[in-house]
């Protein structure tokens, strides 16, 4: 007797549904790499100290703008470019990936020589392992972003989650085995720790993507199409880390290792108020957009200000609750030789409500599809922000470097606003 196919019950059916959602994918991968990030972050500042953990921090800015002129140039034209052409999508693929590689090659080799320039200019001896460490997280990074992006591409987003989840997972397995081995753990050491969980974790799908039936690569055309994409995002990364991540290294070269590393800390413990910011990237510029297509200037203007008067306020509380027992904070977090840094926190706390601000206004000039004013802001706030620089840095130190950036960032967000003020002065 054949037995009648039972439907499947209307609750695992919508449970399916919500977990191949790419948005659900997409927001548990983005907590992975995020709770990742500030979780080995505090982790290798305890292990290591302060000093260490200054030149860890200074590996990790000069990584992140390789990181970032890669993303401009592979991985964000790549999600544009990635629906088209179906058909050919596993030799599209396996052209990104060779063109990551050939590109994460040359980064390293730039990274190398950013590092031994920064120690040359501190007047240290080079630090061979620093140097080779530093050049294979560039590639490892820049390899496990291209994997992670063609994988959400491919609409195989919880594949990125697993494999960002297996290696946030790895690395204090690797931390833990390298103490108990004996190893003196330093900056070198855990950047390689860094690189090598990422090479284990994302080789295998990069193999995978290789090894798929296709044609043969078409480096050329590629090339040319994700050039067409990413030449203006390309200067957009020189601007956005001249702007504050430039002041990092000129604080590292100027006062020191532990400085940098106080620095970090503070940067770590307002970091999290950030996290909490980008997590409206998921909301804001739907409903903002929305807005302006039911409202017009006056809709969006509306909507904008509601949004900021309620997100305002909580913005507000979580940086009073950091920064007025900032000391404690870091002393609980970090440990007690990062105390000190308490006043770096409160300048930071600034910086940040300036970010939330800037980001708010931010929404208005992409709802009505004008970007421009944001890019000029960031220019205003980079020529400000390098004019200022050295003689805060030279003359208040720490304190100085935090200033930088918070002026940097403050400045960019009253550009913003005056810009949208005159806009809407014209409408009115």
């Amino acid at each position: 007797m054949i037995e009648p196919v039972r439907a499947e019950a209307p609750l695992v059916t919508r449970l399916k549904r919500f977990v191949r959602r790419p948005a659900l994918a997409s927001l548990l991968d983005q907590a992975v790499v995020s709770g990742f990030g500030f979780v080995s972050g505090i982790a290798t500042a305890r292990l290591v100290g302060i000093e260490e953990f200054g030149l860890f921090v200074l590996i990790l800015i000069v990584t992140a703008f390789a990181q970032g002129l890669h993303n401009a140039l592979v991985t964000a034209p790549m999600m544009t470019l990635a629906a088209r052409g179906r058909r050919a999508a596993s030799t599209y693929d396996a052209t990104v990936l060779a063109a990551a590689f050939l590109v994460s090659l040359v980064a390293a080799a730039g990274v190398a020589l950013a590092l031994v320039a920064v120690f040359a200019l501190r007047h240290h001896a080079v630090e061979t392992g620093v140097v080779i460490a530093g050049a294979a997280l560039t590639v490892a990074q820049n390899m496990q972003l291209t994997v992670r992006r063609t994988l959400f591409a491919r609409g195989r987003g919880l594949v990125a989650v697993a494999m960002d989840s297996v290696r946030a997972i790895a690395f204090p397995l690797a931390l833990a085995a390298a103490w108990s081995s004996g190893m003196v753990l330093d900056a070198a050491l855990v950047t390689a720790l860094l690189a090598g969980t990422a090479f284990v974790t994302a080789l295998p799908l990069a193999y995978g993507i290789w090894r798929a039936p296709r044609r043969g690569l078409r480096l050329n055309p590629v090339a040319s199409r994700h050039w067409g994409i990413g030449r203006w995002m390309f200067p957009l990364v020189f601007v956005t880390f001249g702007q504050e991540q430039m002041a990092w290294i000129v604080a590292g070269i100027v006062l020191g290792d532990e400085a940098i590393g106080g620095l970090r800390a503070a940067q770590y413990l307002v970091g999290f108020v950030i996290i909490l910011l980008t997590a409206t990237e998921n909301i804001l510029p739907t409903a903002a957009a929305h807005a302006h297509e039911t409202g017009g200037d006056r809709g969006l203007r509306d909507y904008l200000e509601k949004a900021t008067l309620t997100l305002g306020p909580l913005v507000g509380l979580f940086l009073l609750a950091i920064a007025i027992p900032a000391g404690t904070w870091l002393n609980l977090v970090f440990g007690p030789a990062f105390e000190a840094y308490a006043a770096s926190v409160r300048i930071l706390a600034v910086a940040v409500a300036c970010i939330f601000l800037r980001d708010m206004v931010t929404q208005y000039f992409r709802a009505t599809h004008d970007t421009g004013p944001v890019f000029q802001a960031f220019v205003v706030s980079l020529v400000v922000s390098l004019v200022i620089m050295y003689p805060l840095i030279a003359h208040d130190g720490i304190t100085g470097a935090a200033l930088v950036i918070t002026i940097g960032h403050a400045v960019s967000a009253a550009h913003l606003i005056l810009t949208m003020r005159r806009r809407l002065a014209r409408g009115a």
